[in-house]
């Protein structure tokens, strides 16, 4: 299998020659670091399922601060929530890196959930993930302090590897998108735990020596 049918099977978990029929039915899209995959000012018309690159959606706080509200990555679909409302993509979804998708028209898609239980699976399950994590993200950012949600988003990073290592180490600013924090802020508490030997870090990593002393620490 070529590299996009790969994607797809392991993304709507199927076997090799469905991938191919959906891959047949799919059109490469290229995308520039920063380009816009998904906008919410226009009719959208495609979902995507993210064949290489990262992709970023970024939403405007109440106090002009740019908070990330979620990351994509190989295999992840964008733009489903438009499939049947075109104009609720609600933010911008950007490539955060040059990307590569595999796009396929609303019309096309909906027949593919229709036909290949797989797809509908797939989709069922990401769109319940997703709306796991969102749902997760506002309660730790109603009841958690600034602290609290960096600890919080570091242990489940970590806990997302075997070795509780999160590569490559986080950017911080990046980080502090994600906790509605700022930089300075990450900064601060990442060393207060690499001297309290919670963690440790180096080029290659950032590990969690000690998960369960975090845990305490969130709340």
């Amino acid at each position: 299998m070529d590299d996009t049918q790969t994607v797809l099977s392991e993304t709507f978990a199927c076997n090799a020659a469905t991938a191919a029929t959906l891959a047949a039915r799919a059109r490469l899209r290229q995308w520039t670091a920063h380009s816009v995959i998904v906008a919410a000012e226009r009719a959208h018309d495609h979902v995507h399922v993210l064949v290489d690159g990262q992709a970023r959606m970024m939403a405007f706080a109440i106090d002009g601060r740019l908070v990330a509200i979620e990351d994509y990555g190989r295999g992840d679909l964008l733009g489903e929530a438009t499939l049947f409302e075109p104009d609720a993509a609600g933010h911008d979804i950007a490539a955060v890196i040059a990307s590569t998708s595999a796009a396929f028209g609303h019309a096309v898609f909906l027949d593919l959930m229709t036909n290949y239980s797989c797809v509908a699976l797939a989709v069922s399950r990401r769109l319940v993930a997703r709306l796991s994590r969102i749902t997760q993200r506002m309660v730790e950012g109603a009841t958690l302090s600034a602290n609290g949600r960096i600890h919080a988003e570091l242990l489940r990073q970590a806990q997302a590897s075997e070795d509780l290592t999160i590569r490559p180490p986080p950017v911080l600013s990046q980080f502090a998108l994600h906790v509605q924090s700022t930089r300075e802020t990450v900064s601060r508490a990442i060393n207060a735990l690499e001297k309290r030997g919670i963690i440790t870090r180096d080029e290659h990593g950032l590990r969690v020596v000690a998960p369960h002393r975090l845990e305490e620490l969130i709340y």
